[in-house]
């Protein structure tokens, strides 16, 4: 008697679910959860512009670099000048403004490694103010020599590189040619970097290899580029 009873309630419970369930319409059904919106890939001119990769640094553009003025207060300059170097296969830019009432550079490599190059400094050095003379950087250039080396401030500022160079005003138009020499200083960062150009005296100025997070370009506003 008790098991017939029992089985009559848990038909009438089975009953009642079911017509609960097709009663239910299908709209009724919870809905799945919706997809993440698309993220859409940023563009050349939707960059950060806090996080700005200095190749691509252009004219309107500010370069601050940490600690690079004489006092050791952060260096800031405008972009007024975007122009290109050339060296047998290799090509680099080379980026320059006023600063101080004076004209700096940042020279920017990718190949064969990335490299930043600043020539921040205002001194203007001649041949005998570096302890060298003309045909002393000749023999040096034909030599190839990575032992030669020229004395200056005390220190031993050892050959680097020597060669040929085509540099472009603005990335166009017919190349200038230049003869340029670098010596590295011994243990640090700065480097004697020697310049002809055809028709002009040597010149000598005091370079600064730099570090990428000392290193900051801040996009103009747009309109703001000449």
């Amino acid at each position: 008697m008790i098991t017939g009873t029992i089985l009559v309630v848990l038909g009438l419970c089975l009953a009642t679910v079911l017509w609960a369930m097709f009663r239910s319409p299908s709209a009724a059904r919870v809905p799945a959860a919706p997809a993440p919106p698309q993220v859409a890939a940023a563009d050349s001119l939707n960059v950060d512009p806090l996080n700005i990769d200095p190749w691509d640094a252009r004219k309107g553009d500010v370069i601050s670099i940490t600690g690079g003025a004489e006092d050791f207060s952060d260096l800031d300059f405008p972009v007024d000048r975007r122009s290109a170097y050339e060296a047998a296969t290799r090509r680099w830019i080379d980026l320059s403004g006023e600063f101080r009432g004076r004209r700096v550079y940042l020279e920017v490599y990718r190949h064969p490694q990335p490299d930043l190059l600043g020539i921040l400094d205002a001194r203007e050095l001649t041949l005998a103010g570096i302890g060298t003379t003309e045909d002393s950087l000749a023999d040096m250039d034909a030599r190839q020599d990575p032992s030669a080396s020229i004395d200056f401030e005390g220190k031993k500022w050892t050959w680097e590189s020597s060669r040929e160079i085509r540099y472009y005003e603005n990335e166009t138009g017919q190349a200038e040619g230049l003869y340029r020499w670098l010596f590295r200083e011994a243990e640090g960062n700065r480097l004697i970097c020697v310049e002809k150009w055809e028709g002009e005296p040597f010149e000598a100025r005091i370079a600064r290899r730099l570090n990428q997070r000392d290193l900051t370009v801040y996009r103009a506003a747009p309109g703001a580029a000449a």
